[in-house]
């Protein structure tokens, strides 16, 4: 119930404070889900995702997190033809799918995008470097509503919340909410991409 209160709450701010287009993005790791919202907060679209391949919230470079918090969507770049070698022995391929919505982060090269048929049937899991990732069909539907601006926030799900000991396991076993629980002062200051 608390995590469904957090989620409508951060759907919520995230509304008040997108622009005048009116969509914005709401990421659920814990659900694998990104939702797409009209300006009157009406879910228009959901798809699922795969996310960081660790749980958490992104503390470094490298740590295949994928960050939380609320971010803005810088560019919209054509990734059709650009390869990524997972070392897999199957050498490079194209593994980003369509588009690439960058993300301003903090973080270089996070950001929302495709994936390549080799890994199509790892979405609704934690799968990637941290970015995150959409069957390339539901890339597509959701391409023509995305701009350059368009408000992002990522939510945590019950794993991240437990790794980066923001709750404790007490917390998921008592059935009313725990006074001090919860995500507040979770809030961390991120350096601005160079």
């Amino acid at each position: 119930m608390r995590r469904l209160i957090f989620i409508l709450t951060t759907a919520a701010s995230l509304l008040a404070a997108a622009p005048a287009k009116g969509q914005s993005l709401l990421v659920d790791k814990g659900a694998f889900e990104i939702t797409l919202f009209d300006a009157d907060g009406v879910p228009v679209m959901v798809f699922p995702v795969a996310t960081g391949l660790n749980a958490g919230n992104k503390k470094a470079a490298g740590d295949h997190k994928t960050p939380e918090g609320t971010f803005t969507i810088v560019s919209i770049e054509n990734k059709s033809r650009v390869t990524f070698d997972y070392h897999d022995g199957k050498g490079p391929v194209y593994a980003y799918g369509p588009w690439f919505f960058r993300l301003k982060t903090g973080f270089q090269g996070i950001g929302i995008h495709g994936t390549c048929p080799e890994r199509d049937d790892r979405i609704g899991t934690r799968d990637s470097h941290g970015c995150i990732r959409l069957h390339n069909e539901d890339l597509l539907k959701l391409y023509p509503y995305v701009f350059v601006g368009m408000k992002v926030v990522i939510v945590p799900g019950e794993e991240d919340l437990r790794v980066d000991h923001r709750l404790k396991e007490e917390d998921f076993l008592t059935p009313y909410p725990v006074e001090g629980a919860g995500t507040e002062g979770d809030a961390e200051e991120v350096q601005e991409e160079q």
